[in-house]
């Protein structure tokens, strides 16, 4: 049986059983599936592999007895369905801490916990960019003293620890810290979720800027304004094409001595004319 504990969505791991299951018996069909968990809907399951369904607290406790599943298969299964159907961001992250909680889901998904890690705490992209800082010191009291608002030593050490494992930050010859530049994100589930983290910090401390910076410091505007659905469709794409403008032109920037956050918002502040 194809393990639990190596997946993110408990819909494609259903899938995955229904089609193992499937090869070992190809008479089994998914009304079986149905019968074996004791729904009384014969093609439930296949509702709930489309996305169509989703499952209640009896239907996790009778698709997991379907299947056999033992005790910490069954907690891991349940933590999974939570996490996937959760309507906020603050269930998400409270079910992926108990999904981050099972040692073979780490050993099997590590790149998971450090995709979250990286974004879920905002300070760690900051010290990561703080290495083109041309005084910068790989001294996690030196990092903590200069990141605002101001962290810990350990969590800068663990941010620094964190960056080298995932492959961000390398050495060079002279042993000095630097940048490299590997795909991390996937787009996934749980990229998703801590880059929601990470934006809703940095938005929260965009807000707290005004008060705790100089007007020479920041540049902080806003826009109200009303329009149709085709040119928000193309001022979105004006926004895009200028975050990659500005990348492109920062990235090229040397003898850094700041590290700063730049915010793109645009959202609704009326409710949509259905017409």
């Amino acid at each position: 049986m194809v393990s639990v504990f190596t997946y993110t969505d408990y819909r494609n791991y259903l899938k995955d059983v229904f089609e193992q299951l499937k090869r070992e018996r190809r008479s089994f069909s998914h009304r079986q599936f149905a019968n074996a968990a004791g729904f009384r809907s014969s093609n439930f399951v296949l509702l709930v592999i489309q996305g169509k369904r989703n499952l209640s607290s009896d239907g996790v406790i009778r698709i997991s007895k379907a299947l056999k599943l033992k005790k910490k298969e069954s907690d891991f299964f349940e933590n999974l369905v939570r996490f996937n159907q959760a309507k906020t961001d603050d269930e998400r992250n409270f079910y992926y801490g108990r999904i981050l909680e099972n040692r073979e889901y780490l050993i099997s998904r590590p790149l998971e916990k450090g995709q979250y890690e990286y974004y879920s705490n905002w300070y760690v992209p900051v010290i990561r960019e703080m290495l083109l800082m041309s005084d910068f010191r790989e001294d996690p009291a030196w990092i903590a003293d200069h990141v605002e608002p101001k962290i810990t030593a350990g969590e800068a050490k663990a941010a620094l620890d964190l960056l080298v494992n995932l492959g961000l930050v390398v050495r060079d010859e002279s042993g000095r810290l630097r940048q490299s530049s590997p795909h991390l994100f996937s787009g996934d589930d749980i990229a998703s979720l801590a880059i929601a983290n990470f934006q809703r910090d940095m938005i929260k401390m965009a807000a707290r800027s005004i008060d705790s910076h100089r007007m020479l410091e920041r540049e902080i505007g806003s826009l109200t304004f009303a329009v149709s659905k085709k040119k928000l469709d193309v001022a979105k794409k004006m926004i895009r094409e200028f975050r990659s403008k500005m990348a492109g032109f920062l990235a090229e920037s040397d003898g850094a001595d700041a590290v700063y956050q730049f915010n793109f918002q645009l959202f609704n502040v009326s409710k949509e004319n259905k017409g």
